[in-house]
């Protein structure tokens, strides 16, 4: 994603308004699979704040996914935003986030990375999904099983062995 900023570089002051379509499509991360069916809408800013740039970015789009806890698929937004200042240092080297060639800077890492960390730690179809019987596999928000989930904390394994009977 490249954005020509002659317009800003050598001005004190100068604004540059972004408004930019990024395709993400599908990828894993995290160990889940994320599809972006559209592309993500990039908004923001590029100003000149005298010795450097200050660039502002908004992301937001829609993905699907699964849930991690019983398997469903969902659909969700991702937001994020982010800020950085780029100094006349870094902006003539190479960089994973932003890259100068002439007046034109690509944003394409910049953007890249936004959709990454603006990803959920976890996905969840809802806030109280119950997830799947560890023992079965029956998805515990449609119905309930027979499974025996009593816990035992293992430091007592012993007591149950010696009770014959498994239970203390």
């Amino acid at each position: 994603m490249k954005i020509n900023i002659a317009s800003v570089i050598n001005s004190d002051g100068a604004k540059l308004s972004i408004e930019k379509e990024f395709q993400v499509g599908t990828f894993e991360f995290a160990g889940n699979e994320y599809t972006f069916e559209k592309p993500v809408q990039i908004t923001g800013e590029i100003k000149n704040i005298g010795s450097a740039l200050k660039i502002a970015l908004e992301l937001r789009g829609e993905y699907t996914s699964y849930c991690d806890r019983c398997g469903c698929d969902i659909a969700e937004t991702v937001f994020g935003e982010a800020e950085e200042n780029i100094t006349g240092e870094n902006v003539e080297v190479d960089s994973e986030m932003f890259t100068l060639n002439g007046h034109v800077l690509d944003i394409s890492g910049a953007v890249e990375s936004l959709v990454y960390s603006s990803l959920p730690m976890r996905n969840l179809c809802s806030d109280d999904c119950k997830g799947l019987c560890s023992k079965c596999g029956t998805d515990l928000n449609k119905s309930e099983c027979n499974c025996d989930t009593t816990r035992y904390d293992p430091r007592f394994a012993i007591f149950r062995k010696l009770a014959g009977n498994g239970e203390v």
